[in-house]
């Protein structure tokens, strides 16, 4: 079993925060750096790539200003909108779902779906592939309804528009 720290050793007086009846709350920069830490830290990160798709920080690793792209990223490459690995675009389910994309390829405005996601889609929020939302979970979790059974069929559909940007899981991680 992990042990997690107490919200107090790990957070302060965030959770009285929570308690209050405000829309709002103060979070002290190195809280935030570390709660972005770990968030980041569970994506995949390809070094190689990339120092090489991104030359301005492979300059910045070589004079010492990063010890690594990996600590760029993960301190502020993610907030500059960059990627930390080559993501593989599922192009038949991407046409799919984002048929504004499949108009433009025919219109000629855009190459590929790849080509979308990697200079439009990874920054509106679009996701390359199927996410594999466990409906039922989803539902249950997320969807806030007394009968998921009913919502099932919503799930997915949910968790491309909405969920996603939300910062919720398509499936349970355990």
């Amino acid at each position: 079993m992990v042990n997690i720290p107490h919200p107090r050793v790990a957070f302060g007086d965030l959770p009285d925060q929570f308690n209050a009846d405000a829309d709002e709350v103060r979070l002290p920069r190195k809280t935030l750096a570390g709660l972005l830490d770990l968030y980041i830290s569970s994506w995949d990160f390809d070094e190689d790539w990339y120092l090489t798709t991104y030359p301005d920080i492979a300059a910045a690793v070589s004079s010492a200003r990063f010890a690594s792209g990996w600590a760029h990223f993960r301190s502020v490459g993610y907030l500059e909108g960059r990627l930390g690995s080559p993501t593989i675009v599922d192009s038949e389910w991407y046409l799919e779902t984002y048929p504004d994309v499949a108009q433009a390829m025919l219109e000629g405005k855009i190459a590929s779906a790849a080509e979308h996601f990697e200079n439009f889609g990874y920054a509106e929020g679009r996701l390359p592939s199927n996410p594999g939302v466990d409906a039922r979970w989803y539902a249950r979790r997320y969807m806030h309804v007394r009968k998921p059974s009913e919502e099932e069929k919503h799930a997915h559909e949910d968790f491309v528009r909405r969920g996603y940007r939300g910062l919720a899981l398509p499936a349970s991680p355990r």
